[in-house]
């Protein structure tokens, strides 16, 4: 596991395949003794469960402002915290009901 916290970890912009190979590594799901050319397909072929997963983690931490998407589609630590109390302006992740009213 990564001893560096994701914020250090994803501080600069980050190819999406380099990106979900660290959080990956950060979750513990890819073992330490896998590298990133083991891996790699993973994330650029379809139906990989591992590669989906990670993509719908940044893709959510996006979402909720915790990282940035360029247009070249890397990611980066958001320098600038989101509001954790403002909710997403009606667009819910996969149609999930609110937690509250």
């Amino acid at each position: 596991m990564e001893s560096a916290g994701l914020p250090e970890i994803l501080a600069e912009w980050t190819d999406f395949d380099q990106a979900g190979y660290r959080l990956g590594r950060f979750l513990g799901a890819i073992p330490p003794d896998r590298g990133f050319g083991s891996m790699k397909g993973h994330f650029w072929i379809d139906g990989f469960p591992l590669g989906i997963m990670v993509d719908e983690i940044l893709e959510s931490m996006v979402k909720a402002g915790v990282l940035l998407k360029n247009d070249d589609i890397q990611y980066r630590w958001n320098p600038d915290p989101p509001d954790l109390d403002e909710p997403l302006d009606g667009e819910l992740l996969d149609g999930e009901p609110p937690l509250r009213a």
